[in-house]
């Protein structure tokens, strides 16, 4: 696993929106050695118009797209999802 300096873990957090984005986030971050994958403007919009019954409507949202999204691509666990998994375009 990639390292941030001394040791700290690195942090993948920028542009997840959507169960999509999480799947290639969580390949992306496992490719660069990231541990975590942030999700920040989601819950707080949920936040914002649901109070905390919102931030769990938006986290509910995230992992059934999420789930349904490596269900479609072939990937039945988050154990199956590889740095291989990614298909760079461009």
């Amino acid at each position: 696993m990639v390292q941030a300096a001394d040791g700290l873990p690195v942090l993948f957090d920028s542009g997840v929106r959507t169960g999509a984005d999480i799947i290639k986030a969580l390949a992306l971050a496992l490719a660069l050695g990231a541990a975590v994958v942030g999700v920040g403007r989601p819950y707080c919009y949920g936040l914002a118009l649901g109070g905390v019954d919102g931030v769990a409507h938006v986290l509910r949202s995230l992992l059934a797209e999420a789930d349904l999204s490596m269900a479609v691509d072939g990937y039945p666990t988050r154990k199956d999802l590889t740095p291989d998994a990614l298909r760079f375009v461009g």
